[in-house]
């Protein structure tokens, strides 16, 4: 009895972590609803045996940083065991979760998009020209943790935005924008790519 106890337990516990794997990764939120919405909120998860760590952002006011252990259960995705969020698809690159009334896609972070840390690039306190997926911005600077707007469709506006580094990777989440990851740097452009519907480079270089 004991023999047997001992091999369900072995085998609940392989079976548990091969359904966790799945969804092994880092994972940013890009769009809400069926519409393809930007998020209200930025928020970004990584996952690694059992394990998650999480940020979010949606302005001045909040940021929050969690962590803990979570567990895949069939369409559920449990944290700590005590917030149940269903899941209405998961791929190899993308992952929904839903409620009621609004479904959360996020996209998984490619490794090779991490940046070194040898690349130390420096947005803050600078103004810039923007390629954003062949459309050109001028005039487009960060600053007090603000980026301001000052070319057209964007005159004279501006919204918060936060720069973190999460499991390697270089994000810099907006208010009102899908998130974007700072690659590197070459011949004086920062190459950045951008997450939404699809994922779409940005090029910025100082003025």
């Amino acid at each position: 009895m004991k023999k047997r106890i001992l091999i369900i337990s072995i085998f609940s516990l392989v079976f548990l972590a091969c359904s966790n794997s799945k969804i092994d990764g880092t994972w940013v939120l890009c769009y809400t609803d069926s519409q393809s919405k930007v998020a209200i909120f930025n928020e970004v998860f990584t996952f690694k045996n059992g394990h998650f760590e999480s940020e979010s952002f949606s302005g001045p006011a909040f940021y929050e940083k969690s962590s803990g252990l979570f567990e895949l259960k069939k369409n559920q995705l449990i944290l700590n065991d005590s917030i149940n969020l269903s899941i209405g698809l998961i791929s190899a690159d993308s992952l929904m979760i839903v409620d009621e009334t609004t479904s959360y896609t996020f996209k998984k972070l490619n490794d090779s998009l991490k940046k070194t840390e040898t690349d130390k690039i420096i947005i803050s306190g600078k103004k810039f020209e923007v390629d954003l997926d062949g459309h050109h911005f001028s005039n487009v600077s960060y600053l007090n943790g603000k980026i301001s707007f000052d070319s057209q469709p964007f005159e004279e506006s501006h919204e918060y935005y936060k720069r973190i580094n999460h499991n390697g990777f270089d994000i810099i989440f907006q208010e009102f924008a899908a998130p974007k990851v700072i690659k590197k740097i070459y011949n004086d452009t920062i190459l950045l790519y951008g997450f939404h519907e699809k994922i779409y480079e940005i090029k910025m270089w100082e003025e």
